[in-house]
């Protein structure tokens, strides 16, 4: 773990079920080179970490753990996450636990309407792509994880519907990315401003966004010099 007692002790998660496909090889190899570079440690987690029979997504909840709780700070990434290439930001330097954009707001809504006791607008709803939890707010929602249902998510939406569940009953507000450049969708006309990327299935063409494979958005972007 960390090197010096006065120094910020900081991990960067990821998880996967399975076998590694190509994506995610990639994600690993690229996300553990950038926590080398914010002298942060890495683990990749695989299988039923949290809790066996929800749902892969939901697997993530795992970041709450006590395990964790030497760290100051515990980075959650997907595996279709990208540090983008010459990044010199440190993430455990900004503010902000993750994104809510125009997306996490509309899955917050609909949330809040298939279960309203729950789901509530007035509390913190972040996208699950990436999560920046310190130790006082993840033990502060580690203490709410018996008070849900969390089969009620492993389907609809998922680790995203388990965390702002948490939030609610926590009465955590806000604390949100102060934009998307530390979560960019790859289809983002902005993507080259980005800080880390998020491939998506999509891409954009002439303005228009059209069905693609991650592996093919990956290799457009890796093409543009913005991926390595």
């Amino acid at each position: 773990m960390g090197k010096d007692a006065d120094k910020a002790v900081n991990i960067i998660l990821q998880h996967w079920m399975g076998d590694l496909d190509a994506l995610a090889i990639l994600s690993n190899n690229n996300i553990s080179r950038y926590a080398r570079k914010v002298g942060a440690d890495y683990k990749l987690l695989r299988g039923d970490v949290f809790r066996e029979g929800l749902s892969p997504q939901c697997q993530k909840m795992i970041m709450l753990d006590e395990r964790w709780d030497d760290y100051d700070t515990v980075l959650m990434l997907d595996m279709d996450m990208f540090a983008r290439k010459g990044i010199k930001e440190n993430v455990f330097e900004h503010e902000g636990v993750g994104l809510h954009e125009p997306m996490q707001e509309g899955c917050a809504k609909k949330m809040h309407y298939m279960f309203p006791n729950v789901g509530n607008l007035k509390y913190s709803y972040w996208g699950g792509a990436i999560w920046k939890l310190d130790r006082e707010l993840r033990q502060l929602l580690r203490a709410g994880i018996h008070g849900i249902e969390m089969n009620l998510f492993t389907d609809e939406f998922y680790d995203e519907g388990i965390m702002h569940g948490l939030a609610v009953l926590a009465k955590v507000k806000g604390r949100y990315f102060p934009n998307s450049r530390w979560c960019k969708s790859s289809y983002e006309l902005d993507v080259a401003d980005s800080y880390m990327i998020h491939v998506r299935h999509r891409k954009l063409i002439k303005g228009v966004k059209v069905p693609s494979t991650k592996m093919m958005v990956y290799e457009g972007l890796a093409a543009r010099g913005l991926i390595a």
